[in-house]
């Protein structure tokens, strides 16, 4: 029998044609049964089209199937790829405007503050379901997610659900080849060591490609020197106060400022972020809303809806920016060592001053069956105690959600840093808990 490689959340047309891209490309692949799932058939059918025709194109001999019926698409599952959650739009404002009314700005909302942890326990609920039914249909199977909260649903998998997994994202190897663009170099002319959580990792070394010293003295310099780090652009990633973290701490915290904001407080305020020209995300929200009053524009339409223009990458269809997912499944399924510089996994203590069994964003190689982490030593002592602090959140919340303890959950919003008193907390927690009941049953009693 082949390998059967699922996807569930593959109506993202955008999403679902990377990977297929990717798994077209590989003739270790050739011969899958690749499954579309996802509950919103018309999306679906889109995507199936558009897939079938990409593995078309690459005259690649894989079956392209979808179904609405989550059950079907773990039967018999090799490999699950994992991109979805419910009502996203709509749920993300209400996470940055609850918080909002009681004294809480977040700039995003996503992955950090109130806001993240709210969102991460929604899908945490979601993925409950797919791990038991995983557990039902296809134990043996890895999951290779991409859903946010990463550090979250990847905690909850690796702790509770029995399922092996791995967390992708492309923040520390995307936003790396845009900053090499954006410094005049070539993606993948960058080459970097950094570790963390998801969404805030830090840079513990770097060097260009070919050469063996360190490039991180005259990286940071070029970085303090750049206009980009100075000013917000129209269509390029904001970095201001990426370079006020580096000034702050000596260290160069890898992504983009709309992610790496979510975790700090002490910076700016609302009229601070503003006065920079950052736009929050509430109004990015509000004018998708405005161009999709259904909520379910597709890619396409998202993308021509659009007139601006993206400087970087300058090519997008790079092989340097694809995602690893069937990466990672070729190299299991040839146990064939393979590097990847991100992966969220167990630390196993390869960052020695957080916890061993905590869930970090680390260097990693795919190794006789496991994606094992690489030691990277002790994070400078400033960002391994930011890290510290949103991996016990993640964790409280975590036990929260698969226990209902409300508790937990007040323990975690206590300790965001975005929090100011107990009594704020608690108070942002039962608004959440009141507007989320039919998503967070397990809190209802």
């Amino acid at each position: 029998m082949g390998i059967k490689i699922s996807m569930i959340g593959a109506g993202s047309i955008g999403f679902s044609s990377s990977v297929a891209k990717e798994m077209a490309a590989s003739k270790t692949l050739h011969g899958t049964e690749f499954m579309l799932m996802d509950i919103d058939e018309e999306r679906l059918n889109t995507s199936l089209k558009n897939v079938r025709e990409i593995i078309k194109t690459a005259n690649a001999k894989i079956n392209v199937t979808a179904t609405s019926d989550r059950r079907e698409a773990l039967k018999n599952c090799n490999y699950l790829i994992t991109s979805c959650e419910k009502e996203r739009i709509k749920y993300w404002k209400q996470d940055i405007l609850i918080p909002q009314r009681h004294g809480v700005f977040q700039l995003v909302g996503e992955n950090g503050g109130p806001g993240g942890t709210i969102h991460a326990l929604r899908n945490i609920t979601l993925f409950m379901d797919i791990a038991a039914d995983m557990k039902e249909y296809c134990p043996d199977a890895w999951m290779m997610n991409f859903t946010n909260p990463m550090s979250f649903v990847c905690t909850y998998m690796q702790k509770y659900s029995g399922i092996r997994t791995v967390g992708l994202c492309h923040q520390i190897h995307g936003s790396f080849g845009v900053v090499a663009e954006m410094l005049g170099m070539e993606p993948g002319d960058l080459q970097v060591v950094a570790a963390g959580i998801n969404h805030l990792a830090w840079l513990m070394d770097i060097r260009k490609r070919g050469t063996k010293t360190s490039f991180m003295k005259e990286f940071t310099e070029l970085v303090r020197k750049s206009e980009h780090w100075h000013k917000n652009q129209e269509a390029i990633p904001s970095q201001i106060f990426t370079l006020d973290i580096l000034k702050a701490f000596g260290v160069y915290p890898v992504g983009y400022d709309d992610h790496i904001s979510e975790y700090f407080h002490c910076f700016y305020d609302r009229q601070g972020w503003e006065s920079l020209d950052y736009e929050s995300k509430l109004s990015h929200l509000d004018k998708f809303e405005k161009n999709s009053p259904s909520g379910k524009l597709s890619d396409k339409e998202r993308m021509e809806l659009s007139t601006v223009k993206y400087p970087f990458p300058k090519n997008p269809e790079d092989p340097y920016y694809q995602e690893k997912a069937c990466t990672i499944i070729e190299a299991l399924e040839t146990n064939t060592p393979t590097y990847l510089d991100s992966s969220v996994i167990v630390n196993h203590g390869a960052i020695e001053n957080l916890p061993a069994d905590a869930v970090v964003d680390i260097p990693s190689m795919v190794l006789g069956g496991e994606v094992r982490p690489i030691h990277i030593g002790k994070l400078p002592t400033a960002a391994a105690e930011i890290c510290r602090r949103q991996i016990t959140i993640h964790e409280l919340t975590v036990e929260a959600a698969a226990t209902g303890d409300r508790e937990k959950l007040l323990q975690a919003f206590a300790l965001d840093p975005y929090t100011h008193s107990l009594k704020q907390a608690g108070n942002i927690l039962e608004d959440f808990l009141d507007f989320y009941k039919v998503e967070l049953p397990q809190f209802q009693n």
